[in-house]
């Protein structure tokens, strides 16, 4: 029976070919429209990274010796500027942490920029971002390597010069994807590269904000040890606050030592360990007695990657905004859609008629209306697969940090043809109960 309805819908789509055109075009410019926002929400809304993000923390505590300035973020939050607080640390703290050995996997982390030059001077890559950090950078991040090994804790106390690099920075300094025992000079200081990675970039750029939480040209190149950076006279890009007694000569003079301008991120499994540790963080803080001559409280904080994500409002408004409009005009769309099967169904009460009149039951004329809607907005689906990529490719030559990353993953193809199958489902289901309550003996009759 399922199979003579599906054979039934086919021939009342060819039966009819202006109105099935009209119906296909309509659903295909609704969907396209949705799935386009939808596709850049998915990929903007995305774990950064699967299956290790929900053990990933970012620990803060609050120990920068000056006044709370709640006034001056007032004013700014009332003139529409927005102030970011990154939840950085001092270098002290960042050490203490370490030294404390409390979690899992630790590493500090902190961007840099720096211009990256090859051990011979022959290629310069001007003005880069490195990735200041720890050695369990790699296994908790899951950065993945090519050639090499990363670094040890012994270098990392040791303060020794070395980096990793990825393959593509390796190509261009180098021209060989494997510079392993090559230099790469950063300011004055040669750093031995004793790694090359893959190319890593998740996005959103969860661990290091201040340079924006996306990245269509991918992430830091070069991992260079923390103190060993600050030893070659690196500094951090930013910083939240600084000591009163530390002065600033430029917005770009950001001391370690004084300023809130590192953050750690620790890798705790249980919920056990994530309960132990924020009672650590809160201890700590709770013994930096020179803070009360500030008027500041003891302040800690523990937050997983995807409530950081949402504190920091990463994910911007006009993604969502543009979902919301691209889903009002697929309704829009679908009630039109709704009408045009309507007409057309009660246009063959007729034929509905004398087949109520031999036998066939309301629901075989219901599925079979039913299928034919369907069939129809999957034909809309399949043509809204190339406005789709072509809506995509229009928003990658937008100039936003984000749009370079708008394209159709295997998940929203499936995601294209399920919506196509709902909206198909949804819109014949009205036009489908009207033409099934046809009266058969009126219909003969007539005819």
């Amino acid at each position: 029976m399922l199979r003579y309805n599906f054979e039934l819908a086919a021939r009342g789509l060819r039966r009819f070919p202006k109105s099935t055109l009209l119906v296909v075009l309509t659903v295909a410019l609704g969907l396209a429209a949705c799935m386009t926002t939808m596709t850049l929400l998915h990929v903007l809304s995305a774990d950064p990274l699967p299956g290790r993000s929900q053990h990933l923390y970012l620990a803060w505590v609050d120990t920068v010796l000056a006044k709370p300035s709640h006034a001056s973020a007032d004013l700014m939050a009332a003139n529409g500027i927005k102030v970011n607080d990154f939840h950085n640390i001092k270098l002290a703290d960042a050490q203490a942490l370490l030294s404390a050995h409390r979690a899992e996997r630790q590493a500090v982390v902190a961007d840099m920029v720096a211009d990256e030059v090859s051990d011979d001077g022959r290629h310069t890559q001007p003005q880069q971002v490195v990735l200041a950090t720890t050695s369990d950078f790699v296994p908790m991040f899951g950065v993945a390597l090519r050639y090499g090994r990363d670094w040890t804790p012994a270098e990392d106390a040791a303060r020794v010069p070395v980096v990793m690099i990825d393959s593509d920075l390796a190509q261009t300094l180098f021209g060989t994807p494997n510079a392993v025992g090559r230099a790469v000079r950063l300011k004055h200081t040669l750093f031995r590269v004793v790694g090359v990675i893959q190319p890593y970039a998740p996005q959103p750029h969860f661990y290091a904000l201040s340079l924006g939480a996306y990245s269509s040209d991918g992430g830091e190149n070069l991992y260079v040890p923390y103190q060993a950076a600050l030893d070659a006279g690196l500094t951090p890009n930013s910083s939240d606050a600084c000591d009163a007694s530390y002065k600033m000569s430029t917005i770009a003079d950001v001391d370690a030592a004084h300023c809130a301008s590192l953050s750690v991120w620790v890798q705790l499994d249980t919920a056990q360990q994530v309960a132990t540790y924020r009672e650590f963080l809160q201890g700590y803080v709770a013994q930096q007695a020179n803070l009360a001559g500030f008027g500041k409280t003891p302040r800690s904080q523990l937050t997983g990657v995807a409530d950081w994500l949402k504190q920091n409002d990463v994910v911007p408004d006009s993604a969502r905004l543009n979902v919301w409009l691209a889903g009002s005009f697929l309704l829009l769309c679908m009630v039109n859609v709704i009408g045009l099967l309507s007409a057309r169904f009660l246009h063959r009460s007729g034929d509905v008629g004398i087949r109520r009149a031999l036998g066939a039951p309301r629901r075989a004329v219901f599925l079979q209306h039913v299928l034919e809607s369907g069939l129809a907005c999957l034909v809309g689906g399949v043509l809204a697969l190339p406005l789709t990529l072509l809506g995509l490719w229009i928003l990658r030559q937008q100039s936003d940090d984000f749009s370079g990353l708008a394209r159709l993953d295997p998940a929203m193809f499936a995601a294209l043809f399920a919506t196509a199958l709902m909206v198909g489902a949804l819109v014949g289901l009205l036009p489908a109960w009207r033409v099934s309550r046809v009266e058969p003996g009126l219909q003969v009759k007539g005819e």
